[in-house]
């Protein structure tokens, strides 16, 4: 199921939260450890959106980020992140990544992985179990130009806003299992 927020809305950080807290809680038994991949890169502004929030969680939570601002996990070197994360354990990827598609400027929460790529027509593996998108344009045969001609604005805004949301999320969770053990 994928629920979709408006990144306008002043409780949509909130919101994303808690649809994020119930997926994770529920699919958590089913894993070892949560790991957090943001894809995407920093030569494109509506591609940077995974990268950025990568860097904001990378200082705010207790388990592992791939993909920030300075180790961007993009095409060119997903499988090879995905292949490292699968090493250690059976972990519960969290997938974030910026998306073109008719719902511009929301953010989606969804309990399936993400398929990075698509919208500029690239066959990539799927990643996650649980993925999270911020919709940075309108989805176009012009993809790679929408995502070059994005406003920085709209990535920040939504990178401040996932990135929030997954940090108190997860703060949540980890606060749930001390308190449990």
């Amino acid at each position: 199921m994928t629920f979709y927020y408006s990144s306008k809305d002043k409780n949509a950080e909130t919101k994303i939260k808690n649809t994020l807290k119930l997926m994770i809680e529920e699919k958590l038994p089913l894993y070892t450890h949560i790991v957090l991949l943001c894809i995407g890169t920093d030569r494109i502004t509506g591609d940077s959106l995974g990268p950025l929030v990568g860097d904001r969680l990378q200082s705010s939570v207790f388990c592992p980020v791939y993909g920030t601002i300075h180790n961007p996990v993009h095409a060119k070197n997903l499988k090879h992140a995905l292949s490292a994360i699968n090493r250690r354990g059976k972990p519960l990827v969290i997938a974030v990544d910026a998306a073109l598609g008719v719902h511009t400027e929301h953010i989606t929460v969804a309990d399936e992985g993400v398929r990075p790529g698509t919208a500029i027509g690239k066959s990539l593996p799927t990643a996650g179990a649980i993925s999270i998108t911020g919709i940075v344009g309108s989805d176009s045969p012009s993809g790679m130009r929408v995502l070059q001609n994005t406003r920085l604005a709209v990535v920040m805004d939504m990178s401040d806003i996932i990135a929030g949301a997954v940090s108190s999320a997860i703060s949540e969770i980890e606060q749930m299992s001390f308190y449990a053990v």
